[in-house]
């Protein structure tokens, strides 16, 4: 079970949390650090990937570090939320350094690319490599392997799916080059 990344949430921003403690403010500028490394660490590695790149003692201890840091969020405790992000903070710098030492493979940033109608998409092989895709390619829609092939499972049940099917039996090598949806809007006359 993956353990949910705390996520700030600007409690100083007085339209969106008007009734936001002063402890709660505290303990979300607290985090604040722990957020900004996660990002980078998600950027370097893939999202989520550092904790599956260790051994499972380090994994296992900066899970702790997590809960322990969660459960100050919780209590709202602004020194123990300085404190536990600290320990957060050094358990992802001993997390990189142990995936560098051990030479882990980070997330394939490998992009497929497509161009329909003028819009760009990017098909990614592993979709933990988002962020840093995103980073360098703002402009493609992306778009995972398994994204694709829901939408190509959805498409081969309707109708259009069967139309192409049974194109593809009767022309092998036949591809689908554009799709368009024609809409009848002509008066019946009766």
């Amino acid at each position: 079970m993956k353990m949910k990344k705390p996520i700030r949430q600007k409690k100083a921003d007085r339209i969106l949390h008007q009734h936001a403690s002063a402890d709660q403010i505290k303990c979300d500028y607290a985090i604040a650090p722990v957020d900004r490394k996660a990002l980078e660490m998600d950027r370097k590695w893939g999202i989520d990937m550092l904790p599956e790149l260790v051994s499972v003692e380090t994994a296992q201890k900066f899970g702790s570090a997590m809960a322990k840091m969660n459960d100050a969020i919780s209590s709202n405790d602004p020194q123990e939320c300085a404190k536990r992000a600290a320990v957060v903070l050094r358990g992802l710098a001993a997390m990189d350094a142990e995936a560098e030492r051990l030479g882990a493979v980070r997330a394939s940033e490998e992009v497929w690319e497509v161009e329909i109608d003028g819009k760009a998409y990017g098909i990614m092989q592993d979709g933990r490599s988002w962020r840093s895709i995103k980073d360098r390619r703002p402009d493609l829609e992306l778009l995972t392997l398994r994204e694709v092939a829901l939408a190509y499972e959805f498409w081969k049940s309707s109708r259009a799916g069967e139309f192409e099917r049974a194109v593809k039996e009767a022309f092998v090598g036949a591809e689908v080059v554009d799709v368009k949806v024609k809409t009848f809007s002509d008066p019946i006359p009766f």
